[in-house]
């Protein structure tokens, strides 16, 4: 989005992704009442809210430790670094579709030293596609849910399949959990149930979470301290990084309660729009799902504006071209600000959307 679309959507009366964006003052005076604020700030992550929080992760995901990261993709070539280091192999598996592989200009090569090893096309990989791996690996990722396939979700007994695959070769599994809060509401599995699976996992503090940004990395107390001198060679020291750990307590006591809701609300709408709209999967796996939707990207961009300024409603994050020519992809996530209107006034907003 745009700058002029940010002051679009906060001019808006309704919204449907996600979260509704809050006033900085606002933000700003929650944190500073959050009863972790009475801490000293952390010095270079070490105590304060800072600490609190990586405590609180790794509890919620049974881990024995957790590192805070101010940047997700940071944390990520950190642990696959030392992975990597471990294994005495540069070599990782990944989707092509996921985000470090689609975002970040090739910094797995070009930044972490990485060979990727790319298996998948629109869905998860499944575990017959890594048995055709010959090269030693250090690790394996799954992104959970796959967001650019329809933030789908492998079904679990594929995931736990490909956990004991990797156990019994001495293969790292790492979880990519952007979005494991939702993943685990999705699935309908306690949050330690699944990242159980992987011998180390990644969590985001500001997707679902709604915080200011960061991550945590959860593993093994040897691991989590082994990671120290990496994260240090990808800049990822910071004097000190209490408001965004302030923002991720928050979150987790906002948020991580109504996922739930969350996904229930995304699969009502779902089903309200299947009879009109081809959409993938038809049954969200998690909170949010992919919409096919007819117009080029730019038009469709343009649309979102106008209805937003002729309704006061605001659709659409995120627009991005469809491999089906005449079509455009918009996403549908579903957050707290679903909990201000219901999913037959979203569907009806989109209908009219479609064909104005």
């Amino acid at each position: 989005m745009t700058e002029d679309d940010q002051a679009e959507r906060l001019n808006c009366s309704h919204i449907l992704p996600g979260h509704r964006p809050v006033d900085v003052r606002e933000l700003l005076a929650t944190l500073a009442a959050h009863p972790m604020a009475a801490r000293s700030p952390d010095f270079y992550g070490m105590g304060g809210a800072v600490a609190e929080l990586e405590a609180q992760v790794a509890a919620l995901l049974g881990k024995e430790r957790g590192l805070f990261f101010v940047n997700g993709m940071t944390a990520q070539m950190t642990v696959l670094r030392r992975h990597a280091d471990l294994a005495g192999t540069p070599n990782v598996v990944i989707h092509p579709l996921s985000h470090m592989d689609v975002d970040e200009a090739n910094g797995l090569e070009r930044a972490a030293g990485l060979t990727p090893v790319r298996l998948g096309r629109h869905a998860p990989f499944a575990l017959d596609a890594l048995e055709q791996v010959s090269d030693p690996l250090a690790a394996v990722v799954l992104e959970l849910p796959l967001r650019r396939a329809g933030y789908l979700l492998p079904p679990i007994e594929e995931v736990r399949a490909i956990a004991d695959h990797c156990r019994a070769r001495g293969i790292a599994l790492h979880i990519d959990g952007a979005r494991l809060w939702e993943a685990a509401a999705g699935y309908g599995v306690e949050l330690a149930d699944l990242a159980e699976l992987g011998d180390s996992v990644y969590v985001s503090l500001y997707k679902g979470l709604g915080g200011l940004g960061g991550a945590v990395i959860a593993g093994s107390a040897d691991f989590i301290q082994s990671l120290a001198i990496w994260k240090g060679r990808f800049g990822g020291n910071m004097f000190t990084a209490f408001p965004y750990a302030l923002a991720g307590l928050a979150g987790l006591e906002r948020h991580l309660p109504r996922m739930p809701a969350y996904v229930a609300r995304a699969r009502e709408l779902a089903a309200l729009l299947a009879r009109d709209f081809r959409l993938n999967p038809v049954v969200p796996h998690v909170n949010a799902f992919q919409l096919l939707l007819p117009g080029t990207r730019e038009a469709l961009v343009a649309r979102n504006r106008a209805f937003a300024q002729t309704r006061g409603v605001w659709l659409w994050n995120t627009l991005v071209e469809a491999p089906i020519a005449g079509q455009t992809i918009a996403e549908v996530v579903i957050g707290e600000s679903s909990e201000r209107f219901t999913m037959e006034e979203a569907a009806a907003w989109i209908s009219a959307f479609s064909n104005q």
